[in-house]
């Protein structure tokens, strides 16, 4: 399981905030990929969006996905960010689903990225 580290992603060049808040290890090292991805043109974590979902138990949820980013080419895509070891549970499944029918209906894509 991945090492849960807070802190402050400071003077990111491709999102439009001075600093972006991580959560974990994976989300920091995501924040350093996506500056490094030539294909980037922007990433944010601030971005506003929550997707409803269902859980086990038929309770309705909502939850913020990890990124929002826009390529060169147009495409927008929500990225979640997860250890590998979770990426198959049954939440990160169902949400899986909701984000993927709520980026359809917007034109956009849904991703999990995992990083080890």
């Amino acid at each position: 399981m991945a090492i849960s580290i807070h802190g402050i992603y400071e003077d990111p060049k491709k999102s439009p905030w001075n600093f972006e808040k991580y959560q974990s290890d994976l989300e920091r090292r995501m924040m350093d990929r996506l500056e490094r991805d030539t294909h980037v043109v922007k990433w944010m974590k601030r971005h506003g969006i929550t997707i409803p979902w269902i859980d086990g138990q038929k309770h309705q949820r909502r939850y913020v996905p990890d990124f929002l980013v826009e390529y060169q080419d147009g495409r927008k895509a929500v990225i979640e960010v997860k250890d590998p070891s979770r990426v198959e549970s049954n939440d990160v499944q169902r949400k899986r689903k909701a984000g993927e029918m709520w980026c359809k209906q917007r034109g956009m894509e849904y991703v999990i990225v995992t990083i080890e």
